[in-house]
């Protein structure tokens, strides 16, 4: 298959996405008092992981220990951290904020 043709089946994948995400009101409010560039930033992994819970090929992704189906991805000095229901097909992220020692608690 020629590359332009797997690309535009890519795009067409990517275009309907298998997985809803969702921002509670804490994360909701951190995402918008983010500054400009990490907004976009982080607004692009809520791109991805509506195709893809688990990126770990295109970010640094670590599931949380101590949380059942709950990951974190690091974007420069901030933190996502979600919840991936399979069944439902849902990405629920319960917070956003700067790396401290108390992100993952």
């Amino acid at each position: 298959m020629p590359l332009k043709a797997l690309e535009r089946i890519i795009n067409l994948f990517r275009s309907f996405p298998m997985f809803n995400v969702l921002l509670g009101k804490k994360p909701q409010k951190s995402f918008e008092q983010l500054d400009e560039k990490a907004r976009k930033r982080v607004y692009s992994v809520f791109e991805v992981l509506e195709v893809n819970p688990w990126p770990a090929k295109d970010f640094d992704l670590a599931k949380i220990e101590s949380l059942e189906d709950c990951f974190r991805i690091r974007i420069g000095k901030y933190r996502v951290c979600y919840h991936v229901n399979t069944n439902a097909k849902e990405i629920t992220v319960y917070r956003i904020e700067k790396k401290k020692d108390s992100t993952y608690k």
